[in-house]
């Protein structure tokens, strides 16, 4: 009784299964919705009815065929879908893991790049002054510079702000 409570609910529900033993179901769908009636997915409830013609099924067919793909064939169904559940979730944490390392190297690389480029373009600045006098004019360097210092003039007016 547990087990037939187990699979098709409440006993009171199994006393209206057998009423009606020599009715017939005529279709698939209405097979299906039979199982549902007693919490069984309709994915389940077809493979349950694979081996037995529909249309000249009872009641207590479709009970019969519920209860023998109850037991080892729905279990190993359950237990490869949650095999599949576990993979998803350790792809997720895998790919999460994977966006987390790409998100602290760019912001290591931003932090690299903000510490050269208060070493080296200072430098630059002053170097560049002390050759001007002596006829050293490049454009690029001067672009650079006034791009530097615009960014410097921002930084400040955001520090600010």
């Amino acid at each position: 009784m547990s087990e037939i409570t187990a699979i098709f609910g409440k006993p009171d529900k199994i006393g209206l299964l057998f009423k009606q033993k020599s009715q017939s179901m005529v279709t698939k769908k209405e097979a299906i919705e039979f199982a549902k009636k007693y919490n069984w997915t309709a994915k389940d409830a077809e493979r349950a009815y694979v081996n037995i013609a529909l249309e000249n099924a009872t009641e207590q067919d479709l009970i019969t065929a519920l209860l023998a793909f109850a037991g080892p064939e729905l279990l190993e169904r359950q237990r490869l879908q949650a095999a599949q559940k576990a993979q998803v979730t350790k792809k997720k944490n895998y790919i999460s893991k994977i966006e987390a390392d790409f998100a602290n190297k760019i912001e290591e690389a931003d932090r690299q790049v903000s510490e050269l480029r208060s070493t080296f373009l200072p430098l630059i600045a002053k170097l560049y002054n002390f050759a001007s006098p002596f006829g050293l004019k490049d454009p690029w360097i001067e672009a650079l510079l006034v791009t530097y210092n615009n960014f410097l003039s921002n930084q400040n007016d955001d520090e600010v702000a």
